[in-house]
């Protein structure tokens, strides 16, 4: 029996040009519906077929950034009803032995990806035979369905390690109880379908537009894959998963260095094709990014579809409830704060002899009479803590994070109405509201300094900056949430230039300290120099790479610290296993009047001058926040894979479990 297939549905995400009739007005089949054989004989569907491919995203990943609240860049709120950032569940590992994905607060990707592989296997069976294609746009068809075969495969890998694997197209006829490949077999597969696709790329001789894959996108995504191969063939050999049933589908025949040098010559062949944008920040906020020089694969955004737009989040987005008109008022909201784990990564000149480093080993910081305390934390006192604490930062910094006294909002617009401020007055009593703190802090009550509750704003003192639309208030007072017309990146130069950097680490060769210096110097950064940094060659490439990507789409912090992890044999990711570090700035507010004819005029959230009721000099301290809702877990090598739930193991004949997960008592 032939398929049909449903043209609404796959034209939904496709562009075309032509719109379809609802249905055939003399009452024979409607023309939204059409059988397989003539589907593939369309130029155009054949297509739109594989135009659907674009709309995945992985997981976790969108507009809410929950997969950065799962690393120590950032931290969510506990907000009940949006669960997309209260991933409490996640970050506890509190898995449901029932349904596992339930605390994922997004989707079954399992289902979801097998789906899509289905579809580009599909693709791939009816395309490569197809008499009704031009050969160049066969071939470049075919060369997109291997490579997003490949793309689905590795978002499965990432969470699930060897998975079954299927290289066509199932019917209800077939067996379905296909068991699990091994993890090296499953890479190896997706680095194949990233080769087919660059040889097939080349053969069809077109050049791709924007946002389309091309050769030298499947070139650099082989590069990211193969470093977490080559991560995992560590792992193997140090037995971090053991040797046990399911241990041995984490084995590694083949060497670490296998992978790496494929990474190294991938990312190599791309060295010098491609530019780093000038200004970093125009990455984000440009309406031209996607044709930066640094730009290999754009997500295009489209104000008619619903896909990223942290603009249009209502309450939550980076620029959305931080502004307040001409009226200042209560009720800031966010969703995903950075925390001073990530904003201490951000290196800071040294006013004195005018070197990069750390910015508690600067002069300023010594001008601020800053103290080390347990666990790397720090205090001082200053009443110029805004200038001495973040003037002259990485220019990266100024991009990502908005800070107390900074303007959320273009450079040449420094309106009241865009100043964040997030420093707190504690003067108050223990169970009273701190009515005069800054607007902008998720601190409000003195007694759960250390348990801030469920307030959408920030309890780490910082807002996130990239992708904000600056000047969302119209000049009527009214919001515009408007989608804007700039684009995020699957993949971009700088992180073709960071993988070279890392492979070219471990492999001994190559220049990896000179292409680690470009990404430093479009910071603003000088030379990499170990003395003044005090630490080596790799973690500083760790470093530049957490700050590179800090905040983007697809976040990467979390799967480094654990291809990082798992390549050192740990079974403790020590970042992943404690609560956030924040950043708590004390000084006294403003007394809101008693006096009725004054309360008119007053601002709340005013930060008290010298002289006035109550001043005190400003005081800073980083603290690790230890309330439970705020913590996270990574204490068991069991963490690098979620596991299967009970209900899937016990339907899927053969299925075996991940790595220390059989048995395990989940309360």
């Amino acid at each position: 029996m032939k398929n049909k297939y449903n043209l609404r549905t796959i034209l939904s995400g496709a562009i075309l040009t032509a719109c379809l009739a609802a249905c055939d007005p003399l009452g024979m089949e409607p023309t939204t519906i059409v059988d397989e054989d003539r589907f593939w004989e369309d130029a155009q569907l054949s297509r739109s077929y594989v135009n659907q491919f674009y709309l995945f995203v992985p997981g976790a990943t969108g507009d809410t950034f929950q997969m950065e609240q799962w690393s120590d860049n950032a931290t969510g709120w506990l907000d009940t009803q949006r669960d997309t950032y209260r991933q409490i569940d996640f970050n506890l590992r509190h898995y449901d032995p029932l349904n596992t994905v339930s605390c994922f607060s997004w989707s079954n990707i399992w289902n979801d990806v097998y789906k899509r592989i289905r579809s580009a296997n599909l693709g791939i069976e009816r395309i490569s035979g197809s008499q009704y294609l031009k050969e160049n746009d066969r071939k470049q068809l075919l060369a997109e369905c291997y490579f997003f075969r490949g793309w689905f495969y590795f978002e499965l890998e990432k969470y699930y390690g060897g998975v079954p694997y299927v290289d066509k197209s199932l019917s209800i006829f077939d067996e379905t109880m296909i068991p699990r490949s091994s993890r090296e077999f499953i890479f190896d597969k997706i680095l194949s379908d990233m080769d087919q696709a660059t040889a097939l790329f080349n053969e069809s001789g077109n050049q791709s537009s924007y946002g389309m894959i091309s050769a030298d996108v499947a070139t650099a995504i082989k590069s990211r894959v193969a470093l977490y191969a080559a991560c995992a063939a560590e792992a193997s050999a140090k037995g971090l998963y053991g040797n046990d049933e399911s241990g041995k589908l984490f084995a590694f025949s083949k060497p670490a260095s296998d992978y790496y040098r494929l990474a190294f010559n991938a990312a190599g062949a791309l060295v010098g094709k491609y530019s780093l944008e000038r200004n970093y920040e125009d990455l984000f906020t440009s309406e031209t990014s996607y044709k930066s020089t640094e730009s290999i694969w754009p997500v295009m955004f489209n104000k008619n579809v619903a896909r990223f737009n942290p603009t249009g989040k209502v309450g939550v987005g980076p620029d959305n409830g931080l502004y307040y008109g001409t009226d200042k008022k209560w009720g800031a909201e966010f969703g995903a704060f950075p925390t001073e784990d990530l904003v201490e990564c951000y290196y800071q000149k040294d006013a004195a002899d005018g070197k990069w480093k750390q910015w508690w080993k600067t002069s300023q910081a010594r001008d601020m009479g800053i103290t080390a305390g347990e666990n790397g934390t720090y205090s001082g006192t200053s009443a110029d803590y805004r200038r001495l604490l973040y003037t002259d930062r990485d220019e990266r910094f100024y991009a990502t994070v908005v800070y107390d006294g900074s303007y959320l909002s273009a450079s040449d617009n420094r309106k009241d109405m865009y100043l964040i401020q997030t420093w707190i007055d504690n003067t108050t009593d223990q169970d009273e509201l701190m009515d005069n703190s800054a607007l902008h802090t998720g601190y409000r009550v003195t007694a759960n300094m250390d348990a801030p509750g469920g307030r959408a704003s920030s309890i780490t003192g910082y807002y996130m900056r990239k992708y904000a639309h600056f000047d969302k208030y119209n000049d009527d007072g009214t919001l515009n949430r408007e989608q804007r017309q700039t684009c995020y990146f699957h993949i971009r130069y700088a992180e073709v230039l960071l993988n070279y950097v890392e492979a070219s680490i471990k492999l001994g060769e190559g220049d990896a300290e000179s292409k680690l210096n470009e990404i430093r110097d479009r910071a603003g950064l000088d030379k990499f120099d170990a003395a003044v940094v005090g630490h080596d060659l790799w973690e500083e490439y760790q470093l530049q790479r957490r700050v590179e990507f800090a905040f983007e789409v697809p976040a990467q912090r979390y799967f480094d610290l654990l291809r990082w992890g798992e390549a050192d044999g740990k079974s403790v990711i020590p970042e992943l296993n404690r609560g956030p570090k924040t950043m708590r700035i004390f000084r006294k507010g403003q007394e809101r009047p008693t006096d009725e004819a004054q309360t008119k005029n007053f601002k709340p959230g005013t930060p008290a001058e010298v002289g006035e009721e109550g001043y005190f000099v400003p005081k800073i301290e980083t603290v690790i926040l230890t309330y439970d809702n705020y913590q996270k877990k990574f204490d068991n090598a069991r963490y690098y894979f979620v596991p299967f739930s009970e209900s899937m193991i016990s339907s899927y004949s053969g299925l075996v479990q991940n790595p220390g997960w059989t048995g395990f008592n989940y309360k």
